[in-house]
């Protein structure tokens, strides 16, 4: 019996009965990496554009309620990539066969998922102090408040802000339901519960 680590793990990882070719398996999580890796990089722009706008409106704001809202804003633009990195960064699949591919995979399809779950706390609510004080800055100052549009499209602009932040929320909890059946496809290939 050979007892080489890593010859063993490469064996458990398909010697899986009903399994997809090995190939398949980890052209998938090469995909799944790039995938996430894209992902990321798109999120890290836009916040990088979100505290460009911020920050603007933290400097050059009317109202100090708007300097103050925009260096929220600014500070939930930093945290949020920052918890998307530390939560559901890409991780490239190991080809050395030192970790079974089904059980790399699976670890990153959990990350992710917590990830998206997860995902009102650490990247939509920071959000909301900062808005609610731009808009709380607007009816603080009379003059502003004379200059501004019409109260209507203030809480227009509340319920479009709100849905967007909802239909994120929404399209990542699918998400996370996606990554659940893979997860509960990898578990049912390995004989693993729970």
């Amino acid at each position: 019996m050979n007892s080489d680590p890593a010859k063993l793990a490469w064996q458990n990882s398909v010697d899986i009965a009903g399994a997809p070719p090995l190939e398949d398996v980890r052209r998938n999580a090469n995909k799944f990496y790039r995938w996430i890796k894209w992902r990321n990089r798109i999120e890290y722009v836009s916040c990088a554009i979100a505290i460009v706008v911020f920050g603007r409106v933290m400097i050059i704001g009317p109202h100090i309620l708007h300097h103050i809202g925009g260096a929220l804003l600014v500070a939930a633009a930093i945290y949020a990539p920052w918890q998307l990195h530390r939560r559901a960064s890409a991780v490239q699949p190991a080809m050395d066969g030192g970790v079974p591919i089904y059980v790399f995979q699976r670890g990153q399809l959990v990350r992710q998922r917590d990830a998206l779950r997860t995902i009102l706390v650490w990247y939509i609510l920071p959000f909301f102090p900062g808005i609610i004080l731009i808009f709380a800055g607007n009816g603080a100052d009379p003059a502003i408040e004379a200059a501004g549009p019409p109260i209507w499209q203030r809480w227009l602009a509340i319920a479009v802000i709100l849905s967007l932040f909802a239909f994120v929320w929404w399209v990542n909890q699918l998400a996370a339901r996606r990554l659940q059946r893979k997860i509960d496809e990898i578990d049912a290939l390995t004989g693993k519960t729970g």
